[in-house]
């Protein structure tokens, strides 16, 4: 039992997102940005923007205190680079790729993320380079309105690229508050990602992994929106309604 609810926290983690508060006076945006969200879990992060409604810091506070940044860096106006703090360390850069109007390659020491789309301009594969060599890659799959459905991912066993996660992804009528932040696309792949490019909120999700009889089940529950159809309050359980994550969230709008 303890290993089950440690496997819901790690993934879990993977689709956290926080908070966000404004640095200065911007002009009218064309949409909200989120300026924090709470969880008993997560602790949670602040955001600050630009005039130009960019992200430049994220701060996230987690549990007893522990704080950490990312910090982003732009050239004509899209992330150059982002140096990632963690307490007590030098820190991490990470070196983004910018071209045709989309963000293509993510670079972090020897290891590469690289970004491709379909003709409609949608991001339908991540492949993960440890130096020459693909030794995993996600795939996206998208409905009529836009939201990725599903994800799969494979790792390189000895000569041949085998499935060890899919996941699929059912989504409401509310606006997706993880996509508000504004950020580039992350420097990781997996249904994560499926996330942050939908723009919908998401209300299940069903992972399995390869050599698990069972699917690994999210239900998102959602209380509470702003006019501008943000989702302000929500919960997240178990297949059996077991509550395993409360979120608040405050937006700042035009």
């Amino acid at each position: 039992m303890k290993k089950d609810i440690l496997a819901v926290v790690a993934l879990l983690s993977l689709f956290m997102v926080v908070a966000c508060k404004k640095t200065n006076t911007a002009p009218p945006a064309t949409s909200c940005r989120m300026m924090t969200q709470t969880s008993a879990y997560s602790g949670n992060t602040q955001c600050y923007y630009d005039d130009y409604q960019r992200i430049l810091k994220l701060r996230y506070v987690t549990q007893p205190a522990d704080t950490s940044w990312d910090i982003y860096h732009y050239d004509n106006g899209h992330v150059d680079y982002l140096v990632r703090l963690y307490k007590g360390t030098d820190g991490d850069t990470i070196y983004y790729t910018f071209t045709s109007g989309r963000y293509v390659e993510v670079t972090q020491y020897a290891s590469r993320l690289v970004y491709l789309y379909n003709t409609s301009g949608k991001l339908v594969k991540i492949e993960h380079y440890e130096g020459s060599k693909i030794t995993d890659y996600s795939v996206y799959l998208y409905n009529l309105l836009g939201n990725c459905i599903l994800c799969t991912q494979f790792a390189l066993y000895d000569t041949t690229y085998l499935p060890i996660q899919v996941t699929d992804l059912e989504f409401g009528d509310l606006r997706n508050p993880y996509s508000s932040m504004g950020l580039p696309p992350l420097n990781s792949h997996g249904p994560e990602i499926g996330v942050y490019l939908s723009p919908n909120n998401i209300t299940k999700i069903r992972t399995q992994f390869t050599g698990q009889p069972a699917k690994m089940v999210f239900l998102y529950h959602y209380t509470a929106s702003n006019e501008n159809g943000y989702p302000t309050t929500y919960s997240i359980t178990d297949s059996l309604n077991y509550p395993i994550l409360e979120n608040n969230i405050s937006y700042i709008c035009p």
